[in-house]
């Protein structure tokens, strides 16, 4: 959460990739993250962090991931799906 509130989005999904099963590609794109989807991932992260035992909590963690990753740049983006 400290990394997103520091907008420092691509260390924030570096933080969630180890907790995400079977990665799939993303098309990132945004020049800047837009503030109401940023706003989505800190809810989400937010419940996650209150019950981390609910059945729920891994999609969230998995939905804040793929969130992120599609608020990255394009280039940014793409590099890190090589990456994998």
């Amino acid at each position: 959460m400290q990394l997103i509130e520091a907008g420092d989005l691509t260390q924030a999904a570096n933080r969630l990739g180890p907790m995400v099963s079977g990665k799939r590609s993303i098309r990132g794109g945004r020049s800047t993250p837009e503030a109401e989807e940023i706003d989505e991932v800190k809810k989400w992260l937010g419940e996650v962090v209150a019950d981390p035992d609910d059945p729920g909590a891994r999609f969230l963690v998995e939905r804040s991931y793929y969130k992120l990753r599609s608020q990255l740049p394009k280039d940014e983006a793409q590099h890190r799906v090589a990456k994998k």
